[in-house]
């Protein structure tokens, strides 16, 4: 499952959405606004999404799906402004095995700094 929001992502929520269900690893990962990019200081983060967002996500999805024997994913990228501390994105896996789980999620979160229908500008103070 993917999800593009300009909704704070909530960390319960993310597991709790999650099919667990015969599972014996889960693995989340958030990413969050960092106070310093580039060497500078910074407020926080833009990011504005391009048309074929959800599509690359969904791809993404769709090569954890293919290459690692996961149960349930859920991806969500957030967009608009972000301020320092802000979770960016969650990526969950769900899988028999940790290895599964734990390759998946890299895998996802990788990917997800390689998104090219998102711009991203740096708020510096």
């Amino acid at each position: 499952m993917i999800e593009v929001t300009q909704n704070p992502i909530d960390p319960a929520s993310v597991y709790k959405r999650i099919n667990t269900a015969g599972s014996g690893s889960v693995v989340v990962h958030f990413g969050v606004v960092k106070p310093v990019a580039q060497g500078k200081k910074t407020g926080g983060i833009k990011f504005a999404p391009k048309e074929g967002l959800k599509d690359e996500i969904a791809e993404i999805e769709k090569q954890m799906r293919e290459k690692w024997p996961i149960d349930d994913v859920l991806l969500i990228r957030r967009v608009g402004n972000l301020t320092i501390g802000d979770i960016i994105l969650a990526a969950a896996v769900a899988a028999e095995t940790r290895g599964a789980a734990f390759d998946a999620c890299r895998h996802a979160v990788e990917s997800f700094k390689k998104l090219k229908q998102i711009n991203k500008q740096e708020l510096f103070e």
